[in-house]
């Protein structure tokens, strides 16, 4: 039988360690921490604006839900649903890894809902754990978010009034592919893809200049963050070097936003590592 999905081993699902060393953390301002129930926390970044376009917008951003319908993620998904309807951003993006089990599906439709009314446009992109499942294609999982009001992109654009999103493949379990350079002055574009290493991976031939922001998860921050030492274990080609946080490239300043997480699979518990979700006002 033939699957609909085969994955694709990509030259770029590899480690560049020269490229990975252009990236330095930084720190934003940070206008706002608003505690969620369930245990996480939303913070309110102050981005420096690298084009007038984006001057006085404001995104929100969460990744890798990984829901499975408990008791103590349904109030973290209401808490969150309550800033959105505060704070109002333009567009609610997420990074991937939204399902848990198969089983919980109907659940998380139900979830994601609550989020997607809240704000006029809600996008995402296939993780892992959604292009890990060789056996449920792309199209699958189109079908399924768009029933939550989200609209799934892979390798495509998503024109958000003024500036676009575009939404990238999975690095490993997928076939990631940028689209090709344009000239300088077009249409600010909002990079988003679900691992850090798949940033790094396309940080050559002057490919990333045409982002001004690139926004990221999959590595929940280690989930586990032992004092003074950092994160245990991170799933990555660089180890802990993009755990979490904000990083900056040396060579034109794209910053690069990688997050906590908002869930956690495996293990349902965290040690020193807060839940997060992020809006970002670009200034």
């Amino acid at each position: 039988m033939k699957l609909p999905h085969r994955r694709i081993l990509s030259p770029l699902a590899r480690p560049f360690s020269e490229r990975a060393k252009a990236w330095r953390r930084f720190r934003p301002p940070v206008a706002e921490v608003i505690p969620l129930d369930g245990g996480a926390v939303l913070r309110r970044f102050l981005l420096s604006a690298p084009v007038n376009a984006l001057r006085g917008r404001r995104i929100a951003f969460f990744s890798d839900l990984h829901f499975h319908a408990t008791r103590e993620e349904e109030r973290r998904v209401s808490a969150f649903a309550a800033a959105l309807e505060r704070l109002r951003p333009e567009v609610l993006l997420a990074g991937g890894d939204l399902t848990g089990d198969a089983c919980d599906l109907p659940l998380l439709k139900t979830a994601l809902r609550r989020l997607s009314e809240r704000v006029p446009l809600a996008l995402t992109i296939p993780g892992n754990w959604e292009r890990g499942k060789r056996w449920l294609s792309v199209e699958f999982w189109r079908d399924a978010y768009a029933e939550s009001g989200f609209e799934l992109i892979c390798n495509e654009e998503r024109d958000c009034g003024g500036f676009s999103v575009y939404g990238g493949d999975d690095l490993i379990h997928g076939n990631l592919a940028l689209p090709p350079v344009r000239p300088s002055g077009g249409r600010p574009r909002i990079l988003l893809v679900h691992r850090p290493d798949a940033v790094v991976s396309c940080d050559c031939d002057d490919r990333l200049s045409q982002f001004s922001l690139a926004l990221c998860g999959h590595t929940h921050g280690g989930q586990w963050r032992l004092p003074g030492l950092g994160a245990a274990f991170v799933p990555s080609f660089y180890g802990r070097r993009f755990d979490c946080g904000w990083f900056r490239r040396g060579r034109d300043g794209l910053p690069m936003f990688v997050s906590t997480g908002f869930g956690e699979l495996s293990l349902r518990w965290r040690f020193n590592c807060r839940r997060e979700t992020a809006v970002i006002d670009f200034i």
